[in-house]
């Protein structure tokens, strides 16, 4: 555990990829994952980053290989507590779409 945290890299590279389009794809949502993980472990100020990404996520960002891929990262990460009230904005924002 020696390894220092990587949050501050993939807040860094969230916020070069929404400063691109306004828009974060799931390419890039997985670089940012892939620096998190990067040391070996996913620590709690990574997971913090992640859900917060999640949460600034918009329903035209909502694809269905978005809505899997959050998915799949909630379970690998353990999630489940933490981004309840994300999905249900998601789930909300969806709504609205539809």
């Amino acid at each position: 555990m020696g390894e220092k945290s990587s949050w501050k890299d993939m807040k860094r590279r969230a916020f070069e990829a929404f400063g691109r389009d306004g828009k974060l794809s799931v390419s890039e949502l997985e670089e940012i994952v892939d620096i998190g993980c990067a040391d070996g472990d996913f620590d709690e100020q990574e997971k913090a980053v992640l859900i917060s990404i999640i949460a600034t996520l918009t329903g035209a960002e909502m694809s269905n290989a978005m809505w899997i891929k959050i998915d799949e990262l909630i379970h690998k990460f353990d999630l489940h507590l933490d981004s309840e009230a994300v999905i249900e904005h998601l789930d909300d924002e969806d709504d609205f779409l539809t």
